[in-house]
């Protein structure tokens, strides 16, 4: 007597794992640079910490940290180049927010500009360091969720 086994949905199982092994990596990394650009934006605007959890240092005029205009909110994008995708900002000062430093003047003796209605002559204005960009453990969990729902999603199970 013989022994038949009979397997059926191989071609499914094998698309299945053709995709988790071959996935869709410029799309992944696309709607992984839509995440964790609203990631940022989210902490932006609202969360005011750094990734590491950190308050930010309250700034001299006590207004919003980081979102005084809007304009850093709105410069940070994302690209995907290769097998990476990488979020941030193109904005000039972008940078002195993030790693913090000090400002002197490039021509003249001193800086000038006003804080709370007053005229303030400086030689260097330290700027704290308020990093924004970055992976929380929050936002590594909900990387995960969506990395696992992408290959879900690429394996054609409809949760």
């Amino acid at each position: 007597m013989a022994v038949r086994i009979v397997v059926s949905g191989v071609e499914e199982a094998a698309d299945v794992v053709a995709e988790i092994a071959d996935p869709n990596v410029p799309q992944y990394l696309d709607e992984l640079g839509v995440l964790v650009t609203s990631q940022t934006q989210r902490r932006i605007r609202s969360e005011k910490t750094s990734p590491d959890g950190a308050a930010w240092k309250a700034n001299s005029e006590g207004t919003s940290i980081l979102f005084r205009s809007g304009a850093l909110d709105d410069s940070i994008h994302h690209e995907v180049g290769g097998r990476e995708v990488e979020v941030g900002s193109n904005l000039i000062y972008a940078g002195i927010h993030q790693h913090g430093g000090d400002i002197v003047p490039k021509n003249k003796n001193a800086l000038a500009f006003s804080v709370g209605g007053d005229f303030v002559l400086s030689k260097k204005v330290t700027i704290p360091a308020r990093p924004y960009v970055g992976i929380s453990a929050a936002n590594a969990a909900e990387i995960v969720r969506f990395t696992e729902g992408f290959i879900l999603r690429g394996a054609g199970d409809a949760r």
